[in-house]
């Protein structure tokens, strides 16, 4: 039997407005033009809940929707959701079942899984199971080169339960190169003329994530927003359209204490009280999403109110020091912001060394999300 536990009384709360995403969700399509919208779900909707995202996306009419794995596909079958489905990893041998009982789009970018897909029986009652080739141009992770691609769409082309609906690539610098990226489309290019060639013209051919948005091809007929859609900019290139942030960090006080001149706070003494501060303990730590990092801790800050709180000494598993000498009125129950429109998950992201999607997606399972908007 599966124990839930109750989070309604929990510290910490991500808070997640489902109008934002909506609103980034047009703001995209409009910008797309003609080319379908496929959302990114994968790693829970980049830490936003993928069921609800989806559900609040899905009356908008998506051409469909984009996990990583099977197992996402599932759940979102499990919620409701009744949009396609592309699973962008691929799927494990034992898997292969479960593409057709729950509807999921593989992407094929391995010739072990065309071999894994000659396990599905033809059924003249049921629809062929529609799959996306993924063309590898640059990004050398998964998928054919140009000389592996005639042979694997021929080897698909035999299997009776099969039909390719999608031809893909994933941009690897999309996001800080122009010049590679230009050359990774070049190279997708020849792949769309060498199917075309063998008289194949998939449905949905498509290579752009958020970054790559910004370079639009004719040829193709989709994008796939992950980051754009939660409503943060890639960086240093992104498109220009405007996306609000649709999350907030925020974490209640858990106790406020002055300190003497000389104490140490937190693991290791790093932070000394240069005079008499006023400390305030936070119910948040690395395991919901607060970095832990010399640049946090020498330039994090959250907010309460207008006013910024520093975070004092290293930043723990469960709990988050901060100086509050700046607040007077800050007691114990009240919230702060960790991130939101300030501080920005950017922001975060750079204190801790890394990037926005991994912020997002480090918050942990114990922290709620509570979603604003219909």
């Amino acid at each position: 039997m599966e124990v839930r536990a109750r989070t309604e009384n929990h510290p910490a709360a991500a808070w997640v407005n489902l109008d934002h995403i909506r609103e980034n969700f047009r703001a995209i399509r409009s910008y797309a033009g003609t080319r379908a919208v496929i959302p990114v779900l994968k790693a829970d909707g980049y830490g936003h809940g993928a069921i609800p995202v989806a559900q609040a996306l899905e009356p908008l009419g998506v051409a469909m929707f984009a996990v990583a794995y099977v197992e996402e596909g599932i759940r979102l079958r499990q919620g409701g959701i009744e949009a396609p489905i592309l699973v962008l990893t691929g799927f494990a041998p034992e898997q292969v079942h479960d593409l057709s009982e729950f509807r999921l789009t593989p992407v094929i970018s391995t010739p072990e899984q065309i071999g894994t897909l000659q396990a599905l029986p033809h059924d003249e009652d049921r629809p062929r199971l529609a799959v996306h080739v993924k063309v590898d141009t640059g990004m050398s992770r998964l998928g054919f080169s140009i000389r592996e691609l005639e042979p694997a769409i021929h080897h698909l082309e035999d299997l009776e339960s099969v039909r390719i609906e999608g031809l893909m690539t994933h941009l690897a610098s999309a996001d800080e190169d122009e010049l590679a990226t230009s050359r990774h489309l070049d190279v997708f290019e020849e792949a769309i003329i060498r199917l075309e060639t063998l008289g194949i013209r998939p449905a949905l051919i498509h290579a752009a994530n958020s970054a790559g948005l910004a370079f639009p091809r004719p040829s193709h007929s989709a994008v796939r927003p992950g980051l754009l859609l939660y409503g943060i900019r890639p960086r240093p290139l992104s498109p220009e359209l405007m996306v609000r942030p649709a999350m907030e960090l925020k974490a209640r006080v858990a106790l406020v204490k002055t300190v003497a001149s000389g104490t140490p706070v937190s693991y290791g003494g790093r932070f000394v009280a240069s005079g008499e501060t006023r400390i305030a303990t936070i119910n948040a730590g690395y395991a919901d999403g607060i970095p832990r990092s010399d640049r946090m801790r020498e330039q994090g800050f959250v907010k309460y109110g207008p006013v910024r709180l520093k975070v004092a000494g290293a930043v723990c598993m469960d709990l988050t020091m901060l100086d509050a000498s700046d607040a007077d009125d800050l007691v114990a129950g009240d919230q702060v912001t960790v991130f939101g429109e300030t501080p920005s998950v950017w922001e975060l992201a750079e204190w801790a060394g890394t990037n926005p999607w991994q912020v997002l997606t480090g918050i942990g399972p114990r922290v709620p999300r509570r979603y604003i908007g219909s």
